[in-house]
């Protein structure tokens, strides 16, 4: 850091030596937000949402992840594992994933990428400082840095050392929240945050049970909270074919956005690659479909506008 940038950090009494667990960094994130973004992946999430594209950060800890198509079938894994995960038979590389305790050691021999290990740990300063170093790119655009996961109010004491670092030096701030969470957790984040990205998925509570496993009444209850105390909100609503893409559902989105005073969403469109990750992890993706047609998006987007709420297609 530059002495100006811990001056700051010290003043405003930031322990950032706590650590956190994460997934993935993507330092040119243009979807999370405004600008150019610092994107940090958590890991961990209350919700098993059916559609979820990004598997590997439902659990908090790390985990193994297997591309079948990258593997040579050199047998170095197999060498190395304490475990017996990896097994080549018949021409084929087979992984028990239930035996697995990410050690790490198979990852550590796979020359091609096939192995690795999602989530590790990182503290709040290195991520600080990856941000400071891309001060530059976020005054040119507009930019900062958003944490998404999983979620992030699961990582709470991390999540608002960061927050609280980045803010110090001048930077934006945003997070995405699926919003299960208690209120004096989300709070906590909110005051560091200059942007809350808030997905709403279901609006009736026994299909929000069906398809993400829990109730949807705290998502909601906290939503008001947030409008209620004056935070900056963008609605996300993530578009999952015959689920969340129904008129109904979006309708009522609309109509509780209107009610709590929410005037900023993102329609999600499907994402027809969803699937693709769950054979990574030795899991099954249940769901079908394909991307909303643009004319229905236009129609939504529409709807939302004439009711006065600032509309875009993610």
């Amino acid at each position: 850091m530059t002495n100006a940038a811990e001056s700051a950090v010290r003043d405003a009494e930031i322990a950032l030596d706590v650590e956190g667990t994460i997934f993935d960094l993507d330092t040119f994130a243009v979807h999370d937000g405004p600008g150019i973004r610092l994107a940090v992946y958590l890991k961990g999430c209350p919700l098993a949402c059916a559609w979820c594209h990004s598997p590997e950060s439902q659990r908090r800890e790390p985990q193994l992840v297997f591309a079948q198509e990258r593997c040579v079938l050199c047998g170095g894994c197999v060498a190395v594992c304490p475990q017996g995960v990896h097994v080549l038979e018949g021409g084929e590389h087979h992984v028990e994933f239930a035996l697995c305790r990410a050690c790490g050691q198979c990852a550590s021999v796979c020359v091609t990428g096939a192995v690795s290990i999602k989530g590790y740990l990182v503290t709040a300063q290195e991520i600080v400082d990856r941000a400071r170093r891309m001060i530059p790119f976020f005054r040119h655009s507009g930019g900062g840095i958003t944490l998404t996961g999983g979620e992030v109010t699961l990582q709470s004491d991390f999540s608002e050392a960061v927050l609280a670092g980045c803010r110090a030096l001048g930077v934006h701030t945003a997070i995405e929240t699926c919003g299960a969470s208690t209120w004096p957790t989300l709070e906590r984040l909110a005051r560091h945050t200059d942007l809350i990205l808030y997905d709403l998925k279901l609006m009736d509570d026994e299909a929000h049970r069906r398809w993400t496993g829990v109730s949807n009444r705290q998502i909601l209850e906290n939503a008001r909270r947030l409008a209620e105390s004056g935070y900056q909100v963008q609605v996300r609503v993530p578009l999952i074919p015959g689920i969340t893409d129904t008129d109904e559902n979006i309708g009522a989105v609309f109509a509780f956005m209107c009610k709590m005073g929410l005037h900023s969403v993102t329609l999600l469109p499907y994402n027809e690659s969803a699937g693709a990750k769950y054979e990574w992890l030795g899991q099954e993706y249940g769901l079908t479909g394909e991307r909303q047609p643009d004319q229905a998006l236009q129609s939504w987007a529409q709807q939302a506008r004439a009711l006065g709420i600032q509309a875009e297609i993610g």
